[in-house]
């Protein structure tokens, strides 16, 4: 008998990149959007945009369907870049005017003269003349409405909209693997409600006024068997494919920049260098959606600590990461970073590509390496790959992970259910497939803090806690008729991840999942080999707060909303303030030397031969998995600049061994790590 009740077992927690979305005006086809339907005469300082055309393969707009499932837009910010000449108003362009909106409503419209397109209204009100007496604005070549990355999960170009709830199929990019979790605490809302007494009405409560919504205290604990979570911990990723893997849709042809593109990036177009016409290709088949490109800027470094008096491993590319590998002090890495395609439009051998995940770094045409990847369910073709048999990684890819300006921002989707298996038959309770799922996908979700633990009982474990901004929540049973699940959620071993490519892709290849355990690792501090490590806990915080702003938006809100009063009540921004590391580490005591470190208060920065780059005063954690070949899959955490600030040596009443529980106080850390994901 299925079950009646919802249970932990029949609960999906996938996650993915927040992205933002560019659309130029004829990106492709006839593709364009449009102000206009009268809005401004009818709800105060709001106007609608609708899409008009665009094509149906792999791009963001189908035939005026913009592909994100209705209201997950709601909360988050747009800007425009207009061109002269058209009839839009330059105060409406960002650089001009600096003006912002924030979308309080997304659907396809069921009626009117908008049926069957998006239409998605915006607060406040464009500075471009539109109202029913004034008539729509098209937007024209040079035209770019830009959807802010922040509380925007990817798109998924291959979704499906139907204006029948049990019908459609709607998505977002959030397919990959959370890791191997225990514990799960969602950021749920709540309302912080107002409460009031009033003169001459009794004791009791007079008045009660809903305020904002908050969705924190977020937390999860998994065993680490890859570093990927370490991006969102610290925020900036660089990566070292190998050569192999980055050639592999090299061909005949070469692809560069078709511009300059910037950090925050989140769409890139690239020229077919040789004007043939030739799409890039692997194994002969054109590179599309779900493949990866690299971008390379030969000899360009990225400072990977900036609080530096001195120039430790600063001067060259063979000074920088990863030509020093783990074993140097280094403070800067070759740009390098490779992005996974969430959406592509081909025209005559050149291409205009959508990133899952926005750039970290600037890249020029010139000197940049344009190539491309794509998995396998081998090693064919330069695909990353783990060897059954031995357990090491053909064409690894090594990241380094590392503190800067800022972190970024995810989604998680959860979805519950009554008994294993899809739910699409609406509202009849128990009826045949029907499992009254509810699905939710938090967003805006950034770190707020981590702990990094290992001890001589378990594997290495990492527990992150992360703060939403907002929850969508899929409300298709609550629609009038045809009810059922709208959003099509993501069952990872079902379809999501049911093969060898896809597990590879969302980060769990097979093989891989087991995680780093202790008795695979070694920790040095201050030059010595700690043979005696009996625990160590290394914790961080990124100073990420959430902040309310005010927003005068006129919403009438609905049970069928998927975010509630507009997202209104919602933080609009979640800014990282500053960075805090402590470690300690439990050892059994057998020299000294760390004693004398501790009451002299020593500074642990090799800046004594700044040539060698020794790493005689760095503390490296360092795992690697088990196998009967190399490379094998490997995790370092690297601190080279701290303190001891307590190394005590109390006397154990049982008269057995001296243990010091030691606390180190560094400055900041880095993580290298061995893998087959492309991206984190």
């Amino acid at each position: 008998m299925p079950s009646t009740v919802y249970k932990g077992d029949l609960t999906e927690v996938t996650f993915g990149h927040e992205t933002g979305l560019t659309l130029e005006h004829e990106y492709a086809s006839s593709f364009l959007f449009r102000a206009g339907e009268g809005d401004k005469d009818t709800v105060a300082d709001t106007s609608k945009i609708t899409f008009r055309s665009g094509v149906a393969a792999n791009t963001p707009v189908s035939n005026g369907i913009l592909r994100y499932p209705n209201g997950m837009l709601v909360g988050s910010r747009v800007t425009f870049s207009i061109a002269s000449g058209g009839e839009w108003s330059t105060d409406d362009d960002y650089s001009v005017s600096g003006r912002q909106y924030t979308i309080i409503k997304q659907e396809v419209a069921t009626s009117g003269d908008n049926n069957g397109f998006t239409e998605i209204t915006l607060s406040p009100a464009l500075k471009t003349l539109h109202s029913a007496s004034e008539g729509d604005k098209d937007s024209v070549a040079g035209n770019v409405m830009r959807i802010h990355a922040f509380a925007t999960p990817t798109i998924d170009v291959s979704m499906a909209h139907d204006d029948a709830a049990n019908a459609s199929a709607e998505r977002v990019l959030t397919d990959q693997f959370v890791g191997l979790v225990s514990t799960v605490a969602l950021p749920e809302t709540k309302v912080d409600l107002k409460r009031f007494h009033v003169v001459g009405l009794g004791r009791d409560v007079a008045i009660q006024v809903p305020g904002r919504y908050t969705n924190t205290e977020g937390s999860f604990e998994c065993n680490i068997h890859n570093g990927r979570w370490f991006y969102y911990c610290l925020g900036h990723e660089v990566v070292k494919p190998h050569d192999t893997t980055k050639n592999q849709g090299h061909g005949s042809d070469s692809f560069i920049l078709s511009s300059a593109v910037s950090a925050g990036d989140d769409y890139i177009q690239i020229d077919n260098e040789d004007d043939t016409g030739n799409h890039a290709a692997i194994g002969g088949a054109a590179v599309n959606i779900g493949d990866y490109i690299i971008l390379d800027t030969a000899s360009s470094m990225v400072d990977v600590q900036t609080y530096r008096d001195t120039a430790v491993g600063g001067g060259l590319p063979a000074d920088a990461w990863p030509a020093v590998g783990v074993d140097k002090i280094f403070d800067k890495a070759i740009n390098e970073e490779v992005r996974r395609i969430a959406g592509i439009w081909w025209s005559n051998g050149d291409a205009k590509i959508w990133l899952d995940d926005p750039l970290s770094y600037s890249h020029p045409v010139t000197n940049t390496t344009v190539t491309f990847a794509r998995y396998a369910t081998d090693d064919s073709n330069g695909s990353p790959h783990r060897v059954k048999a031995t357990g090491a990684i053909t064409y690894p890819i090594e990241h380094l992970f590392f503190s800067r300006t800022t972190v970024p921002s995810f989604s998680m989707e959860v979805s519950v259910r009554r008994r294993d298996m899809d739910s699409n038959e609406g509202d009849m309770d128990g009826g045949a497939g029907d499992s009254k799922q509810l699905t939710r996908v938090f967003r805006g979700c950034k770190v707020k803090e981590f702990s990094l633990t290992a001890d001589t009982d378990a594997a290495l474990r990492l527990t992150v806690g992360f703060d939403s901004a907002l929850c969508y929540t899929d409300t298709g049973r609550l629609e009038a008729a045809n009810k059922g699940d709208r959003y099509d959620t993501h069952r990872l071993f079902e379809d999501t991840a049911d093969t060898e490519v896809k597990r590879k892709q969302s980060g769990i290849e097979k093989g891989t999942q087991k995680p780093f355990m202790f008795y695979n690792g070694t920790i040095t501090v201050a030059g010595a080999s700690l043979g005696q490590v009996v625990s160590f806990t290394l914790n961080g915080k990124t100073g990420v707060e959430q902040y309310y702003t005010i927003n005068g938006a006129s919403v009438v809100d609905s049970v069928t909303d998927q975010v509630p009063q507009a997202g209104t009540r919602n933080p609009k921004l979640a800014v990282e303030g500053k960075t805090e590391y402590d470690l300690e580490m439990e050892i059994i005591v057998d020299d000294p030397f760390l004693y004398h470190k501790m009451r002299r208060a020593v500074d642990h920065f090799d800046d004594v031969d700044e040539a060698a780059q020794t790493d005689a005063d760095m503390i490296r954690l360092s795992f690697t998995k088990q196998g009967g070949a190399t490379p094998l899959e490997q995790l370092d955490i690297l601190i080279d600049d701290y303190f001891i600030t307590e190394a005590p040596l109390p006397i154990p009443e049982d008269k057995g061994p001296i243990r010091s529980v030691l606390k180190i106080l560094p400055k900041s850390m880095k993580v290298v790590s061995k893998d087959t994901i492309l991206h984190a």
